[in-house]
């Protein structure tokens, strides 16, 4: 898959924007299960950009 049409990952919070496999992390909530965690500012607020 080229890189124009790979997903990328946006933080909503300090926009960072990367591929999906980058350095996001991984956190587990109680009740929502996994989500992902921003590694800038630590935000689970990321949402998937086209």
């Amino acid at each position: 898959m080229s890189s124009a049409t790979r997903r990328r990952l946006r933080c909503h919070e300090c926009g960072r924007t990367e591929p999906t496999d980058g350095d996001w992390g991984r956190v587990t909530h109680p009740t929502l299960g996994s989500l992902t965690q921003c590694p800038d500012c630590g935000s689970t607020n990321v949402q998937t950009d086209r």
